[in-house]
């Protein structure tokens, strides 16, 4: 089967997958975390009301989105943003999410939305397996790769999320399937101007692939300039939207009122120690990515393997100014499931992981790591409810683990905000991710493959 064939049936099948696990997530949980949110600013915009949540909120308990927990008058206060320009509250968060799901949210609530980012999900990872293929993947490794990231958290328990983050990855995907050359080239700039406009913390990865890009090889100022164009034509549109919406000539302007013009917002309040958050969204026992899918610790083997070639160290360097910016935010994400931040990452995650199953110590390490991150997965699509954790306190996962086999492998992991071992266990899983790093480098097999470099013969020129 061609490379492009079993794109198009990993996609299908995680489809299927997204929107089986979707409808019954959908059936079981209400909306939590920012999602009340992002559908009550759509809903604003399709009753005219202009993106005010204010008569949203009002009637909120009699939409398909109403949270179990009915959400204080003192809470939404202080998860919107107020207008400098008119009455009411206002998204606290970039309104291109909402502006995406306003349609499908006529068309059939909830339910509609929650299948259209399924379908965006599983393209995204699906693009992550022609990348991969790109890369010189063999097939097996390139689809083993790509179900094994697909099934798994965060793609699969995002999958019927709706926050910009679950968006965000088919951006992503797009902008690395340009930079392999298995889409258009310029599709780039469209890809980095979506990331821009989904939420403020994705800029420094939209700017590294820009730096990704140009350094792949030299282009005419035209080129030059259909690259950037897309970016500065989502700053201008963000600017003028905020300034109709917030009366602030400003992209992400809602952040800015909330920290300026909101009474005790402080940017303090919302960030946390950079060094813990390095690590805990790594190895947290309640909010890291190996914890929800021990599976993931392939990608630090297929990261060193591509750190054999210097073109290569691009793209494991690619999220590094990414994952400094949300290390220092509150890197649990808040309400919300496990390893939120990464799900951006996910199509490089196949790549990395293919690049990963190429080596022997990976596959030693698959098996037992797949069955573990089976378990994983199986706890968060039949038990939507237990992904949402407290920092500081052990996962609710662990209950349907001690429950069905009398064991909670989490304890292997470091409970960050309590006391014990954490520091102890944070060091040994932290250095085991360094030496899967090492393994991957040293380990033998073929030479790792490098990035396409472009043929072109276009110069800076004037």
């Amino acid at each position: 089967m061609s490379t492009l064939g079993s794109s198009r049936l990993i996609f299908v099948a995680l489809l299927v997958v997204y929107v089986a696990v979707g409808v019954w997530t959908t059936r079981r949980v209400s909306a939590t975390g920012d999602e009340p949110y992002y559908f009550m600013a759509a809903d604003s915009l399709l009753h005219g009301e202009g993106f005010d949540l204010t008569d949203r909120y009002e009637a909120l308990t009699r939409s398909s989105y109403a949270p179990a927990d009915p959400i204080s008058e003192q809470e939404f206060l202080r998860s919107s943003a107020p207008s400098r320009v008119r009455g009411g509250s206002y998204p606290l968060h970039d309104l291109a999410t909402s502006l995406i799901i306003a349609l499908p949210l006529a068309l059939g609530g909830r339910g509609v939305v929650v299948v259209i980012i399924a379908a965006a999900m599983a393209a995204a990872v699906a693009l992550g397996h022609r990348c991969a293929r790109a890369l010189g993947a063999s097939p097996l490794s390139a689809s083993a790769a790509s179900l094994a990231v697909g099934l798994a958290a965060p793609a699969l328990t995002y999958s019927g999320q709706v926050f910009a983050d679950s968006l965000a990855p088919l951006a992503f995907a797009l902008a690395i399937a340009a930079l392999f050359r298995v889409v258009p080239r310029g599709a780039i700039g469209v890809a980095v101007a979506l990331l821009v406009l989904l939420h403020l913390r994705f800029w420094p990865l939209a700017l590294a692939l820009l730096a990704v890009e140009l350094a792949q090889g030299p282009r005419s100022w035209r080129a030059f300039g259909s690259l950037i164009a897309p970016l500065g034509a989502a700053v201008a549109g963000l600017a003028l939207l905020d300034l109709v919406v917030y009366g602030v000539p400003l992209p992400h302007a809602g952040f800015a009122l909330f920290f300026t013009d909101r009474p005790g917002a402080q940017v303090t309040g919302y960030t946390r120690m950079p060094l813990e958050g390095l690590a805990g969204m790594l190895v947290d026992r309640s909010f890291g990515l190996i914890p929800a899918a021990p599976l993931a610790a392939l990608v630090f083997v297929g990261a060193g393997r591509l750190l054999r070639d210097p073109r290569s160290r691009l793209l494991v360097a690619l999220p590094i100014p990414y994952l400094l910016l949300v290390s220092a935010l509150d890197w649990t994400g808040g309400f919300n499931p496990q390893a939120r931040y990464f799900v951006v990452l996910a199509p490089l995650f196949v790549v990395l992981t293919a690049a990963a199953l190429a080596s022997r110590p990976a596959l030693v390490l698959a098996i037992p790591l797949g069955v573990w991150t089976l378990g994983q997965s199986a706890v968060y699509a039949l038990a939507p409810w237990l992904r949402y954790d407290s920092y500081g306190i052990p996962p609710l996962a662990d209950q349907a683990w001690s429950r069905f086999v009398r064991l909670t492998p989490g304890a292997l992991f470091p409970l960050f905000g309590s006391d014990g071992a954490t520091l102890v266990l944070a060091i040994v899983w932290t250095a085991s991710l360094v030496g899967l790093v090492l393994a991957g480098w040293w380990s033998p097999g073929s030479r790792a493959a490098v990035m396409p470099v472009s043929r072109s013969r276009d110069r800076m020129t004037t």
